[in-house]
């Protein structure tokens, strides 16, 4: 996995603090999503696991022909199973398993943990033993959207490495090494937190009609042309977790244009214009709204939610025509 052009900084340190004392046995990379943290901790992982000791991994060491080949005995990704949404104890005894033996091949054992904010409980008791007595030859990199999320037992054990977006023209030019224009460069990343990997999966994966569908058929039901169970019966159907983000973000959006914030730094700038030249916001319901919506989405983000997808949507479709009222334009206190 090549390093992304805006890690080169982050990079370099790391490479200056191995060939001093040495990296910590556990790293807490921290950053919003689709900045390339994965990336960087696969790049991590290579390299320590690579045994000619150089800046970068070699290539061609037995150690990275093993890692290209996708099967090296001394490396495991710790993520949650399929169908679920938390690390669980099982997870974890897996990576102690491995890290409490001896290096197969490589001079040291790596996991990474993905994301580390979503363990359950006894998990999170079992890392902790590891992270408190590491074996001597073992590296841990943990990864988080979510660092204040993540148990305080558990940061304090880990060196932290937070990431943050690039600058807006790097992204913008490695959009174009990958056939974007600057123009669907740029709606992508506002679309997208200006963090360009998911710009580009935005692009790639028809999330952007999806979204454009949402608006549509969030505009009819406002204006009570489309009924509320067939607008609650298409979007339990997706993925609970991205409809709730979306419509967080929206409200967001609202709420910053009914602050006097420019349309520049809303997320979805076109839908709210849309909205607002058809109704007026009530904004200490939307205020009411959106936290609900923030605690719905953290419990769905880390892994605790258990909705009724239908219900919670038609629920949450009643609340938000509730705060809309008859006059457009209109911000009411």
């Amino acid at each position: 996995m090549s390093l992304l052009p805006w890690q080169s900084g982050v990079w370099a340190s790391l490479v200056r603090r191995q060939n001093g004392k040495g990296l910590p046995h556990a790293l807490l990379v921290s950053g919003a999503g689709g900045i390339g943290k994965h990336q960087l901790c696969l790049h991590i992982a290579k390299w320590l696991l690579c045994t000619r000791n150089g800046d970068d991994a070699c290539g061609q060491c037995h150690s990275c022909q093993l890692w290209d080949a996708g099967s090296h005995p001394d490396f495991i990704i710790c993520q949650p199973d399929e169908g679920s949404r938390q690390i669980r104890i099982d997870n974890v005894r897996r990576v102690n398993e491995l890290i409490f033996q001896t290096p197969q091949i490589s001079n040291c054992q790596v996991v990474i943990m993905r994301p580390v904010d979503v363990m359950n409980t006894n998990a999170a008791n079992a890392l902790l033993k590891t992270l408190e007595e590491p074996p001597g030859e073992s590296f841990l990199l943990l990864e988080t959207e979510r660092f204040g999320s993540v148990l305080p037992t558990i940061r304090s054990r880990c060196q932290r490495i937070s990431l943050t977006p690039p600058a807006s023209d790097d992204s913008i030019a490695w959009l174009g090494q990958q056939g974007v224009s600057r123009d669907r460069a740029l709606e992508a990343l506002q679309r997208n937190y200006q963090a360009p990997l998911r710009a580009l999966e935005w692009l790639n994966s028809g999330v952007a009609d999806t979204q454009q569908t949402w608006t549509s058929e969030l505009q009819q039901w406002s204006r009570g042309d489309l009924p509320l169970n067939r607008v609650a019966e298409r979007w339990a159907k997706l993925e609970f977790a991205d409809v709730i983000a979306w419509f967080y973000a929206l409200s967001s959006d609202l709420l910053k244009t009914s602050s006097g914030v420019s349309r520049e730094y809303c997320v979805f700038a076109d839908a709210v214009t849309e909205l607002g030249s058809q109704f007026g916001i009530d904004r200490m319901r939307l205020l009411r709204f959106q936290e609900k919506l923030q605690q719905i989405l953290g419990q769905l983000l880390s892994g605790a939610s258990h909705h009724n997808k239908t219900l919670t949507i038609e629920v949450l479709l009643l609340e938000w025509r509730e705060l809309l009222v008859a006059e457009p334009h209109g911000v009411h206190a």
